[in-house]
């Protein structure tokens, strides 16, 4: 049993770094680094210079709005990143095995492991659509959602073996107040995700310079987004003043609090210190560990009135 517990948080730590990963490869500029899916210029692992290219890699290039110039940088970044999808996609499957042999007395645990393989293959396969599509806005954003299931799927794996789906007893209104902190965290995620497509178009304009003028028009997206920021804040720590005496869930909100309040710092660095590369896989990390922490404490919540029910 211990083996399979280990087995998922690790699955759960590498699904963190494979989002990390994704990240850096859309700060760097490197998704379109292998043009070609799942081949990188039409090899399973692919050139360190100009030399190794094949004959025909123009056709690859020539399908891409982007440079016709080999970046062997771009191209690692990217395959790195396939690599860490891949690895990935190995763990789920080792997971299922684990979890087949206590399948009966573990039913719950079993399906999700299922759910989250399944959800890693789609994510692959809609990998090769991003490279196909030259990294449209809507591959890219429903990538990211995948990303995002993961994750949740995980972590309601990583509870279920451990038997902590709803464990804490605390009154209906804790719960439902976090439900609509969970409804917050979503809407400031998708006013996120349209401040990332205009900086997409905008510093795809720019050749991915003079990072400093990125924001300068502020799009009615991001000031919104900025502005909401100072809402999702107010309602984090109203709550976690609010759960103040429920000791049970304290702690556990305090966390949730430094996670919002270092996504904020993040935010707040990329804008007033024009666009650093590293804040920004940074803030979506952050992010997505907000939504997480939350769901977090939301899967081992019980109401107290239906504990009494209950007994």
């Amino acid at each position: 049993m211990r083996a399979i517990k280990n087995w998922v948080l690790a699955t759960f730590i590498l699904t963190f770094l494979v989002i990390i990963a994704g990240g850096i490869v859309r700060t760097t500029q490197s998704g379109m680094g292998c043009p070609d899916w799942p081949r990188c210029f039409g090899k399973w692992i692919p050139p360190t210079n100009a030399s190794e290219l094949p004959a025909d890699f123009e056709r690859y290039l020539s399908k891409q709005d982007i440079d016709h110039t080999f970046n062997v940088y771009h191209t690692w970044i990217e395959y790195f990143n396939r690599l860490f999808g891949a690895l990935l996609g190995v763990f789920a499957i080792i997971q299922v095995a684990l979890l087949f042999r206590k399948k009966t007395v573990m039913k719950p645990a079993y399906r999700l492991a299922i759910a989250f393989l399944v959800t890693v293959i789609l994510t692959g396969l809609f990998g090769a659509l991003v490279v196909k599509f030259n990294l449209a806005h809507f591959s890219i954003s429903v990538h990211l959602l995948f990303a995002l299931i993961l994750t949740q799927l995980q972590l309601a794996l990583v509870l279920s073996v451990k038997h902590k789906v709803k464990t804490l007893a605390v009154p209906a209104k804790i719960k439902k107040l976090l439900i609509g902190l969970l409804v917050l965290l979503v809407f400031q995620s998708v006013l996120g995700t349209m401040v990332r497509i205009y900086i997409d178009d905008i510093s795809k304009h720019l050749d991915y310079q003079q990072r400093e003028t990125w924001l300068a028009s502020t799009p009615v997206a991001f000031l919104i987004h900025r502005s909401f920021s100072w809402a999702v804040l107010l309602a984090t720590l109203a709550y976690t003043w609010y759960c103040r005496s429920f000791s049970a869930i304290k702690n556990k909100v305090f966390l949730l609090t430094g996670i919002i309040l270092l996504s904020m710092a993040t935010g707040i660095i990329l804008f007033y210190l024009d666009m650093p590369a590293v804040a920004q896989p940074l803030h979506l990390l952050l992010a997505t560990l907000g939504i997480t922490q939350v769901l977090n404490i939301l899967l081992q919540l019980r109401t107290k009135e239906a504990a009494a029910e209950i007994a």
